[in-house]
């Protein structure tokens, strides 16, 4: 009879074990934004899908590194790409293939840098959230506006997606009235070349200045 007694122990012990293994959504957002933390410093990159009546899907792929980011957008058979730093702005426009060159005004808000950069910053104030699925590679956590939240331009409901690999945002989608948003492909990793203009890749483009 003693046996029934040790699979009981036994199991005891490993459902305790399961307890302390299990993590809370809440637990699992700050170790992504501990992830994140990085990005300050190694540079962030990811891919941005908007999703609009008539005007359609645009996409952009958006590497930031401090106060440097490059965006190439398509959308409706158009593509453009944009460079910026702290002073200056480049737009190329392929269609014409014209690049031009305007100033960049700092933001005067010290708390306020790239969207991109902030994309995940607070992300959850004002959610409660909720973990609807778990597998062996992600968390997938539902973020419902919570009834003291009283910011109209907040979705009522986001889903993330986080990687149980490398603890960063697989996914992050939202809509709110017709604009579909998604926020996908999340990395850290950003060369300085990556997101400086070089007007040698351009030889043939027409240049114009309005700064």
């Amino acid at each position: 009879m003693k046996i029934k007694y040790i699979v009981a122990a036994f199991v005891a012990v490993l459902l305790g074990a399961a307890g302390l293994n299990a993590q809370t959504p809440e637990e699992i957002v700050k170790k992504m934004s501990v992830q994140l933390d990085r990005a300050e410093a190694e540079g962030l990159i990811m891919d941005l899908n908007i999703k609009m009546p008539i005007v359609g899907t645009v996409k952009s792929h958006n590497m930031v590194l401090g106060k440097k980011m490059k965006t190439v957008a398509t959308g409706k058979d158009k593509k453009a790409i944009m460079w910026m730093n702290e002073t200056t702005k480049w737009e190329y426009d392929q269609q014409t293939n014209e690049i031009v060159i305007t100033s960049n005004e700092p933001s005067k808000d010290k708390d306020k840098g790239n969207s991109e950069m902030k994309a995940f910053d607070s992300l959850t104030d004002g959610y409660d959230l909720v973990l609807e699925k778990e597998t062996a590679d992600a968390w997938y956590i539902l973020c419902k506006k919570s009834k003291s939240n009283k910011d109209k331009d907040d979705p009522n409901k986001m889903n993330l997606a986080v990687s149980k690999a490398t603890n960063l945002p697989i996914y992050l989608r939202m809509k709110q009235s017709v604009v579909t948003v998604s926020i996908e492909n999340v990395g850290i990793g950003v060369s300085e070349k990556s997101v400086t203009f070089n007007p040698a890749e351009y030889p043939n483009a027409k240049i114009i200045d309005k700064r």
